[in-house]
């Protein structure tokens, strides 16, 4: 039986191991798609991960129910990412050598049609890369919000308790996002994206040896 966020926090509250273990084994594969998408880097997502469940280990007994067991997750490792970036001051970029690893994540949506064509699918998997490259190059709190958002599903009312903010800049944040995003997929050098071409070839050659 799956236990219910209240439930499972009490469990853990309460040092029970197998709690702990499910909280885990519940949260940790968003936790590491969220960063990954976040620092458009796959390759320290699961070593931040890790961090992000030490922090919730030590402080699970501040947890007070008064958000969800996942939005307050999210916001040690919405905190973890902004450490991250600070730590290294690395520039909002997708890396060339990251790019098929976001691929990878597998939050690409297929919709059953016309997947069999081997084109139509190599269309989707181009798409999907051109958009991620798109949300990468949007300001870190814009990025936040569009992929809590659109990514884990969250609503206005949670993200502003992960980021840290009112409702209504939430509101503001995706306006500005959604608009920067239809301007960015809408330049012809942009979407004719030969990198992302190069980036999947590569990444579907690799997959096939």
């Amino acid at each position: 039986m799956v236990r219910s966020e209240a439930e499972l926090a009490r469990g853990c509250r309460a040092g029970s191991r197998e709690h702990l273990e499910e909280l885990v084994d519940r949260f940790y594969g968003p936790v590491v798609n969220f960063i990954a998408r976040f620092l458009g880097r796959r390759d320290v997502a699961h070593d931040l991960a890790q961090e992000v469940f030490i922090k919730v280990i030590r402080s699970i007994g501040t947890y007070d129910d008064r958000a969800s067991l996942r939005t307050w997750i999210f916001t040690i490792a919405a905190n973890v990412c902004r450490d991250e970036l600070r730590r290294v001051k690395r520039r909002r970029e997708v890396l060339e050598s990251d790019a098929p690893e976001l691929w990878l994540i597998g939050d690409a949506v297929a919709d059953g049609r016309a997947e069999h064509s081997p084109q139509r699918r190599m269309d989707r998997s181009l798409e999907g890369l051109i958009i991620r490259k798109a949300v990468a190059a949007l300001p870190d709190p814009h990025r936040m919000t569009v992929i809590l958002r659109f990514f884990h599903d969250m609503s206005l009312k949670e993200i502003a308790q992960v980021c840290g903010c009112s409702v209504g800049t939430v509101g503001s944040r995706l306006h500005y996002a959604i608009k920067k995003l239809r301007a960015i997929l809408t330049e012809p050098s942009f979407v004719d994206d030969e990198e992302a071409r190069d980036a999947l070839r590569n990444r579907q050659a690799s997959a096939s040896r």
